[in-house]
């Protein structure tokens, strides 16, 4: 039977509308027919042949599937008798089609069935007949007006197919061979299903599988429609995304719809996070995906891979106080938003203290517990637990009582010098109780200072230069209680201001803590505190 015309629209108009596509993505469409005929689940064979012969460029394409009961149908663009399923990979019979209105003539055996596509005369016919029966699936055979350089590009192309599981591909003799699926992903993503009712394209969305497949040497990581090769999914992970339902594209099925490709950063980052670096999780794309994440996942970006979990927002300098300073002063890392990408900036204002609400907790909690944890040296002798101790240790009651008289006494000078303040210094004692929290000193806002009596530099050399250069810091605080560029100047005013005192008053404070010096180690103790403070007094911030 014989008919005129290939198609039954105007061929021409239709090659037209193809002209411009990769010969690659037309050859395609052959193997994506071939891939969507086998039945799931049972092992198909497809065997694609091409390049120049004596008759031109041949492309033939054969697999063992399910065939085609009536191969007129073929003329007939748009139609198919498959029920539409986001589970296959072909759009209601426009691939093969697509394919043929380039070629110069062409032929399809099903069972059977042939249909051969003949130029005669100048003039398109179409002539279908009965062959010996040639069994399961389906043979196309196409000779396309392409050069012979042609094969390289395709050869490339299909080298990068993501042969589906139980499916054998053999590209010109050569077996593309399956590769393994490093990671699984389960979502409900954006598909493609046609509306019959409302003769329309819709894209609803399913629940389904994506794989993480690992991109090879000269790859670029691509979005995979069931293993076809469809566009960049745009991240820096050595993965390609083969999504196992069909990807909402464009009508040639060269680009991904808009946002699609966010959509599946959204769906693997939480997997991809177990095997990123520090640098990959820094990446924008991570910060743009992380936004829309569950909440437990920007916490995983934020504290444990892109900043670390010591960390704080930058906040401006507030009159005289510099919270990004005094953060910086108690070993957080201070991280200035303005310079992260808008996802990061968004998930560090949700999940990141500032500077100021780091800061104002230590300050409360160093309070707290000079507060509530403080003791005086009588409390300490009559405990009997701990605190006495301690006391024991550092050289008992008197030792240490002497000790924070000196504290006291030597810290009042210094405040005595601050304009306008005149509140009086007292001491009493502390003891470090919480794992991983050390705290030699503290100066409360009513002028209490607070020494740890488990740290040895206050009892052993008072006069020493550890000591001396504590006690000139929480001094300080009796003018400025944030740490910043005002605390350090009143720090080295008042290293200036000890180095004098304990110069010129040395044989008072000689003869009147005479007991603090017995031996040599301690005069010496002094000496090396009294360099400390001329060296401190010198330092420019």
């Amino acid at each position: 039977m014989q008919s005129a015309g290939w198609l039954s629209i105007s061929t021409e108009g239709f090659a037209a509308m193809n002209a411009a596509r990769p010969a690659e993505h037309l050859i395609k469409e052959l193997v994506q027919n071939a891939f969507d005929s086998f039945v799931e689940g049972q092992p198909g064979r497809i065997e694609l042949r091409y390049g120049s012969q004596t008759e031109g460029f041949v492309v033939e394409c054969a697999d063992n599937g399910s065939g085609i009961s009536n191969l007129g149908d073929l003329r007939v663009v748009y139609l198919t008798h498959k029920t539409d399923s986001h589970l296959k990979r072909g759009r209601f019979g426009r691939g093969f089609k697509e394919a043929l209105c380039i070629a110069e003539q062409a032929r399809v055996t099903s069972g059977d069935q042939q249909l051969e596509f003949l130029l005669e005369n100048g003039e398109r016919v179409t002539r279908q007949g009965v062959v010996s029966d040639m069994g399961t699936g389906t043979r196309v055979w196409m000779r396309m007006p392409w050069p012979a350089e042609t094969r390289d590009r395709l050869d490339a192309y299909f080298a990068q197919f993501l042969v589906p599981e139980g499916i054998e591909l053999v590209v010109n003799g050569e077996r593309i061979s399956a590769r393994a699926v490093e990671h699984r992903v389960e979502a409900n993503i954006t598909t493609e299903l046609y509306d019959a009712i409302g003769q329309s394209w819709k894209k609803p969305s399913r629940t389904t599988a994506i794989h993480l497949v690992r991109t090879q040497p000269g790859e670029t990581a691509t979005i995979y429609e069931m293993g076809i090769p469809v566009a960049a999914v745009d991240w820096n992970m050595p993965y390609h995304c083969d999504v196992q339902q069909r990807v909402p594209m464009n009508p040639n099925r060269d680009a991904v719809a808009s946002g699609y490709p966010v959509m599946l950063h959204v769906a693997c980052l939480p997997r991809l996070l177990e095997v990123m670096d520090e640098s990959a999780v820094k990446d924008d794309w991570v910060g743009t995906a992380g936004r829309r994440c569950e909440s437990n996942v920007q916490k995983r970006i934020i504290e444990q891979r892109a900043f670390g979990e010591n960390i704080a927002r930058s906040v401006p300098r507030m009159g005289e106080r510099h919270f990004d300073e005094d953060a910086r002063e108690l070993g957080v890392q201070v991280v200035n938003t303005a310079q992260a990408s808008g996802g990061f900036r968004d998930m560090l204002r949700v999940f990141v203290p500032s500077a100021q609400e780091v800061v104002k907790r230590d300050e409360i909690a160093k309070a707290e517990r000079a507060g509530s944890d403080g003791f005086s040296i009588a409390t300490a002798k009559e405990a009997g637990d701990l605190r006495q101790h301690w006391l024991e240790r550092q050289g008992g009651a008197d030792r240490v009582g002497r000790c924070l008289e000196f504290a006291v006494w030597f810290c009042q000078q210094l405040v005595d010098t601050c304009p306008g303040r005149e509140n009086r210094v007292s001491g009493q004692l502390t003891l470090n109780h919480q794992v991983g929290v050390t705290l030699y000193a503290h100066w409360s806002v009513t002028n209490v200072l607070t020494l740890a009596l488990d740290q040895p530099c206050f009892w052993q050399e008072p006069m020493g230069p550890e000591a001396l250069q504590t006690l000139i810091h929480e001094a300080a605080h009796a003018l400025n209680m944030h740490h910043g560029l005002e605390f350090r100047q009143e720090v080295e005013r008042l290293a200036g201001v000890a180095a004098s005192l304990m110069l010129l008053r040395g044989p008072e404070i000689r003869e009147r803590f005479s007991d603090l010096l017995d031996g040599e180690h301690h005069r010496d103790g002094f000496g090396a505190g009294l360099r400390r403070l001329a060296n401190l007094s010198t330092i420019k911030s």
